[in-house]
């Protein structure tokens, strides 16, 4: 019998080496990363992303977060991006312009458009497959995410600059505002706000009646379902995201149920290439970010049907 010489034994060892690859005894050590850059020069956001899986293709969710246009931050919902990114997404957290640092809600979509270019930009970096890109947002920050797609998709000028459409996989509206007040119905809800913020622990209401009053007040052009109202049946081949998810909840006093109706309507009216679904569930405003921080199976189940 042949003895093995030096070369023999080295490429034995190669080879069962590479069959031990193969077979994937090897596992490799998940090394879960938070990265906190800024996307233009003023505004940052928040990556949440797996360093030993950069090479790996994986679906991504950007957050929008709420708080009435006036308060709210990407390190408040940080749990969100915890979340996505233990679950084998790229999770996307930003921060936006708030007034009263201004009172133009275009600053918001701008903002907002910038992130989302980026993101499409630089998250095959992180690992993230830009073919797979979930916008999510709540309350005011799920207004923001769709009216920002609405006026990207529709070339709108934002702060005198075009927009361009932006391909997304999924949209998905948490308790959003997509039917705003006007006129009286606006000034009664701006004075309830007022009155409501004199009482113990509510004084921060005051901020939100002084936003809405600034924002909204005397406005145009920051409803969604107003600004597809001026185009024909089936005119616009598509709308940025595949797939429009509105979730709404029985309990919620902040965003009430309905008001994501007339934006439903006109998507349907309006887009060529859309599949609109609505979820309603027994719930306040805070329902499935609360079930997402607490750990609930179900609504955890649920978000990732979602951006599935």
């Amino acid at each position: 019998m042949k003895t093995l010489n030096l070369f023999s034994i080295i490429a034995l060892f190669v080879t069962l080496l590479a069959v031990t690859i193969e077979g994937k005894c090897i596992i490799v050590k998940p090394e879960l990363t938070k990265e906190t850059l800024s996307y233009d020069g003023k505004n940052d956001l928040n990556i949440y992303y797996d360093k030993a899986a950069i090479n790996k293709r994986r679906p991504v969710v950007v957050h929008v977060h709420g708080g009435g246009w006036c308060e709210g931050s990407k390190e408040k919902e940080a749990y969100v991006g915890e979340f996505f990114q233990k679950k084998g997404y790229i999770a996307v957290l930003i921060d936006y312009t708030l007034y009263p640092q201004t009172e133009n809600m275009d600053d918001m979509v701008e903002d907002i458009y910038n992130a989302l270019q980026w993101t499409v930009k630089n998250i095959s970096k992180y690992g993230g497959n830009v073919d797979k890109i979930s916008l999510m947002g709540h309350s005011a920050g799920a207004h923001l995410a769709t009216l920002t797609t609405v006026k990207a998709a529709l070339k709108m000028k934002v702060n005198g600059k075009e927009l361009e459409p932006i391909q997304l996989k999924n949209l998905v509206s948490l308790n959003g505002r997509h039917k705003l007040d006007e006129g009286e119905e606006l000034a009664a809800g701006i004075q309830e706000l007022r009155d409501l913020s004199k009482n113990p622990g509510l004084s921060f209401l005051e901020l939100y009646a002084d936003a809405r009053e600034t924002l909204i007040t005397g406005k145009d052009g920051f409803d969604q379902s107003k600004i597809l109202k001026g185009y024909e049946d089936k005119s616009v081949e598509t709308l940025g995201a595949k797939r429009y998810f509105f979730v709404e909840c029985y309990e919620d006093t902040v965003d009430p149920l309905g008001l994501a109706e007339p934006m439903m309507k006109q998507l349907d009216r309006v887009v060529k290439n859309v599949v609109v679904d609505h979820k309603v569930y027994h719930g306040d405003h805070q329902y499935i970010l609360a079930g997402i921080q607490n750990g609930d199976k179900e609504i955890e189940q649920e978000v990732l049907k979602m951006v599935n």
